[in-house]
């Protein structure tokens, strides 16, 4: 895990972070949401997208993405900090949903600054005009600077987005975009493979399928899951095994 830290903006609750010599308010980003960590599936041409927006020349600037919880919008956006870090842009996120009202507008002061901005849940804000004639001014500002790009994940596509803002609506729906899809269980499978991999955890294919055919498809649960086995594993020093997972879950 790592924590970035020191207050901007005047703001004293945020949920911001940034990467690279600038720092901002706290945040805690998991040190295992990365690109190499994301089961793409049917999602690669999304994945190839955001890859490139953290490189140091770029063909497109934005990118809007959308799709239903579990699917991986946030695993994505802090996978593009990390990635863009390490390319030494400057990058800030923001989740929106924890910071809805309005009061928390001036979270987008002086963003135009950054190389890149990654805005998570823009749903959660804009059907309040006050939001939609911020993000508007954003958006533009940062085109303007020929230097910015900008990264936003929805649940529902541009077409579909309540928007008080007729403008904002336009400029969103005019940004590349992709549809996040859900993975199958096979992915699934692979996906818990590779988280654990991750932890130095060795999940043997027969124990992911029991994972998930018997126990969850959503990938938050799944990974709640593999926490638990985790633990439960370093605590008993025991493999991750069918037996194991059946007692550990009280299956």
């Amino acid at each position: 895990m790592e924590w970035y830290g020191n207050p901007r903006h005047g703001v004293s609750m945020a949920a911001v972070a940034t990467v690279g010599t600038q720092l901002a308010l706290p945040v805690l980003l998991p040190d295992d949401a990365l690109f190499k960590t994301f089961e793409s599936g049917p999602n690669q041409e999304l994945l190839s997208a955001l890859t490139a927006l953290t490189g140091e020349s770029v063909a497109q600037t934005s990118v809007y993405f959308w799709g239903g919880r579990g699917r991986g919008k946030t695993h994505l956006l802090h996978a593009v900090c990390a990635a863009a870090g390490h390319t030494h842009l400057q990058v800030m996120y923001i989740p929106l949903a924890d910071f809805s009202d309005p009061m928390h507008i001036s979270l987008l002061q002086g963003l135009d600054e950054y190389d890149l901005i990654c805005l998570d849940d823009i749903d959660a804000v804009t059907q309040s005009r006050e939001w939609c004639v911020a993000l508007f001014e954003l958006y533009n500002r940062v085109s303007d600077s020929g230097k910015g790009r900008l990264v936003i994940s929805a649940s529902v596509s541009p077409l579909a987005l309540p928007c008080a803002l007729p403008d904002l609506r336009s400029r969103l729906q005019a940004t590349t975009s992709f549809q996040l899809h859900k993975l199958d269980d096979e992915g699934r499978m692979r996906a818990l493979q590779t988280h654990a991999a991750q932890r130095g955890l060795q999940l043997e294919p027969e124990v992911a399928q029991f994972i998930v055919q018997r126990v969850s498809r959503d990938m938050h649960q799944l990974m709640a899951i593999l926490n638990q086995l985790d633990k439960a594993s370093m605590a008993q020093q025991r493999r991750l095994t069918v037996p194991f997972a059946k007692q550990t879950l009280s299956i």
